[in-house]
């Protein structure tokens, strides 16, 4: 994904997914827009701005991509980009003008990205917002002019668009706007025509309006970033040094309501038992609609009745081993397109809201003898669900989301009577997300956030409340934070409440930067019901010393290192726990050769506290060192690839861990794409709880660990809104058990004669096949077959193929579904 300055993405945590970090880092370094060469070095600020006019026009312009409309001679241009890459505050290699004209309706930009020789120009088709090697044309819009929340709008020169919201750092590519656009190639570059209608945007009821603005440009064949409003790479973050638009006035948009009702389709054919293979077959039709209803020109009802997800791409599940939850990605457009309010404070994990319900195991062991689990929804399904977010004026912005899931039901039958019974594994639940967020000068905030779950019955209910706040100083050289949470989990014993503090103070300016950090989690806080909490019971110390130099010297055109150190201590009781080091560096050559690499280790005999499973027992772990090394090649070719070299070692003999991770691009025309993501890793020696049901005897493994995750996936893009997308996963993990072992009480290991047998193969093999059309703005029609496979057994010897075989004989859980969307915008029946 080319991201750039004027768009900046949020930085990865650290977690097992370590090759993540350079592409991380690396979109942060492409997000950095320099200053022009005029302009002296430094953050841009209100006294060398640049600002830009739009010019209100009667009739707009028609959206065909060819700026020959008349209204297009009264804007005034917007040109002189400045350069990011290769090389640092340079005028752009090929002319860019850009104009903004707007009516009551919409405003429109236009912009014209000369080319020497057009025959240069990469116009690669990609579905809707997918990562793009085609040339490429930027828009930013703070509507509220507040440096901090903005609207974002892609065109490539195949005519593909791309949408996000940005908040700070944070950028939310999920969030979908219904907006038109245009290309034209042309023998001397490309054009593009837009028209951004204001019942996409939210901005302050007044008479005129300042926005911040940012224009921006990809040129592919020179892998050359330039943007209008140049932005220091050493400031305080991208929005801050935005520049400005005006000429916006007496703004009078028209209702903001539209609907888009759908109608679905589907059948299924999936087994309901192994043995013998018995299959059952089910269809569905049902419809559900999307309302969204501008209240005024700021805040916006977005709800969802009786929603259907079923686009939605199969999840990534691996095999946890560990004590601690694995977080999936949300795919859900609803709750994940203009959610950056919900955000704050981390409380909110969507994830939750129709997520697995809490009797789904418990239905698996319900079913009797002579009795067969016919069937076992594994999502909660919703009734409704509803979103109330926008900003005032004042830049106070208030965010309600609100859910309603159904109750859910196994369905048992007794084989020898036929009668069938219902077992329920998920009450009446209500979800509700309050957030008021108060933007402060100098980019600095204040917020109010409250996660709420409500279960039918007895069943248990939380309410977790936190105060977010962070200041900056004038120059936005540094930044204190802060965030105070506290939870209630209300059940049949009562009340419990818990809390965490965590407290930062960073320098943001300057090649140099550091971070401190600390915080205390106690062992009650549980924010799991509506929230992601992957443990509790901790007083955590950090600290954070970062280097970054953007001026190209010799063959290098950037250097960027980090070196951090963390202390961890258990809150409750007050002990030492762990003490970790991290280092990584990276840079890229002229030839866009990215090379990086990070050392992450704990040097010291430390004690794990949760891999027992037991409250109060602990395991001691040796000193560990990881390290990898990626390489990244050129993306301007139509093959390229990412490779990464991953080592660990401990002094425990026979102890290494050795993992390679591949994947490869080929971008076979303008049409087609293939994409591959490549994970073998083997630990020849974890160690990890296996039998923990009597808490005074708790039996640990030692085990090698071996893990295959192969994916492809092939696109065929018919034209910009239409595309079939292929995407196959199979997944491995083998658990050989080499001994079993007693836990101590100090934490050391014994040999055991626990007599149990814990060897395991786990396979999953996913294929999602989607077929999309965009007819009309907003509206979509989608074809969906999914087929999914689960193989288990503790068969040692049984190696790669011979997993793999085993999953394509097994039985399959085959869907095929038909979805039908259309978007009606009661706001232009009004004017008609």
């Amino acid at each position: 994904m080319k991201t750039n300055a004027c768009f900046p993405v949020r930085p990865a945590r650290r977690s097992s997914a370590f090759f993540s970090k350079s592409l991380v880092i690396l979109n942060l370094v492409l997000g950095i827009c320099m200053s022009n060469a005029q302009a002296p070095i430094g953050p841009t600020t209100d006294a060398n701005r640049r600002t830009h006019s739009a010019v209100r026009v009667e009739k707009a312009p028609q959206i065909d991509g060819l700026l020959d409309d008349l209204c297009w001679q009264q804007a005034l241009v917007a040109a002189d980009f400045i350069t990011l890459s290769p090389s640092f505050g340079q005028p752009s290699s090929e002319r860019t003008e850009v104009r903004v004209l707007y009516t009551d309706e919409a405003v429109y930009i236009g912009a014209y990205l000369y080319m020497r020789d057009a025959a240069r120009l990469r116009s690669d088709l990609t579905a809707r917002d997918a990562s793009s090697n085609a040339d490429q044309f930027h828009v930013g819009l703070d509507t509220y002019r507040d440096r901090q929340n903005a609207f974002r709008f892609e065109v490539t020169a195949a005519g593909v668009q791309r949408d996000g919201r940005m908040s700070s750092n944070d950028f939310d590519l999920s969030w979908d706007a219904v907006w038109d656009a245009r290309t034209r190639v042309h023998t001397d570059g490309w054009s593009v025509e837009m028209r951004i209608p204001f019942s996409a945007l939210r901005f302050a009821k007044q008479p005129e309006q300042v926005w911040g603005m940012q224009f921006a440009r990809q040129l592919q064949y020179a892998n050359e970033f330039s943007a209008w409003s140049p932005v220091d790479p050493n400031g305080a973050g991208a929005m801050p040094q935005w520049g400005d638009l005006s000429g916006l006035r007496d703004l009078n948009p028209p209702m903001r309501l539209a609907f888009s009702p759908y109608l679905a389709a589907g059948m299924r054919h999936a087994p309901v038992s192994t043995d013998p293979v018995e299959y059952a077959n089910s269809r569905t039709f049902n419809g559900g609609m999307d309302v969204k209803w501008g209240l005024n020109e700021s805040f916006t009802l977005d709800a969802t009745l009786v929603p259907n997800f079923g686009e939605a791409l199969s999840d990534n599940i691996v095999r946890n081993l560990s004590p601690f939850e694995v977080a999936y990605e949300e795919r859900r457009q609803f709750f994940t397109e203009g959610t950056e309010l919900f955000g704050k404070g981390e409380m909110f994990y969507s994830r939750r809201i129709g997520d697995r319900p809490p009797g789904f195991f418990s239905a698996i062991f319900e079913a009797g003898e002579n009795e067969v689990l016919l069937k076992n929804p594994s999502q909660q399904p919703l009734y409704n669900a509803t979103k109330l977010s926008g900003r005032t004026k004042s830049k106070l912005g208030i965010g309600l989301l609100n859910a309603v899931a159904a109750p859910t039901e196994a369905l048992i039958r007794n084989e020898t009577t036929g009668q069938e019974r219902e077992y329920r594994t998920a009450g009446f639940t209500n979800y509700n997300v309050l957030v008021i967020d108060q933007l402060l000068p100098n980019n600095s905030a204040l917020a109010f956030v409250n996660t709420s779950v409500l279960r039918e019955g007895g069943a248990r209910d939380a309410v977790v409340s936190a105060l977010v706040w962070k200041l900056r100083d004038k120059a936005n050289a540094y930044e204190i934070s802060n965030a105070s949470r506290m939870s209630q989990v209300f059940g049949i014993d009562g009340v419990q409440r818990g809390f965490s503090v965590d407290a930062a103070l960073e320098k943001l300016q300057g090649k140099w930067g550091w971070l401190f950090y600390t915080g205390i989690t106690d062992d009650h806080y549980d924010q799991r019901d509506l929230g992601l909490n992957r443990r509790n019971n901790f007083w955590r110390q950090f600290g954070k010393v970062t280097f970054r130099d953007f001026q190209p010297r010799g063959n290098l055109l950037y250097r960027y290192a980090e070196l951090s150190v963390e202390n961890t201590l258990l809150y409750a009781p007050s002990v030492w726990e762990a003490l970790e080091v991290f280092a990584y560096g990276e840079t890229m050559t002229k030839n866009q050769l990215m090379l990086s690499g990070f050392i992450i280790s704990r040097p010291l005999w430390h004690y794990d506290y949760f891999e027992p499973r037991v409250p109060g027992k602990k395991l001691r772990r040796p000193p560990f060192v990881f390290a990898s090394a990626q390489v990244n090649t050129d993306r301007r070719k139509r093959f390229y690839c990412s490779a990464e070299l991953q080592f660990a070692e401990s002094p425990i003999p026979n102890d290494p861990l050795i993992g390679v991770v591949l994947r490869p691009t080929w971008v076979a025309n303008n049409h087609l794409r293939l994409t591959g993501n490549m994970r073998a890793q083997k630990d020849y020696a974890n160690f990890g709880a296996v039998n923990w049901d009597d808490p005074d005897r708790i039996v640990i493994g030692k085990r090698a660990v071996t893990t295959f995750d192969n994916t492809i996936s092939v696109d065929y893009l018919f034209n910009a809104r239409m595309n079939l997308t292929f995407r196959a996963r199979h997944y491995w993990t083998k658990l050989f058990y080499l001994e079993y072992l007693d836990l101590n009480d100090d934490g050391t290991l014994a040999p055991s004669d626990w007599a149990g047998h814990a060897d395991e193969n786990f396979n999953l093999f996913n294929i999602d096949l989607v077929y999309t059309w965009q007819f009309a703005p907003g509206s979509f029609f989608n074809i969906i077959w999914k087929d999914a496979v689960f193989v288990g057994d503790d068969i040692r010897d049984d190696g790669f193929f011979q997993n793999f075989q085993k999953t394509m004989r097994a039985p399959q859980d085959n869907s095929i579904t038909l979805k039908l969307i259309y978007w009606l915008d009661a706001g232009r029946w009004g004017q008609r």
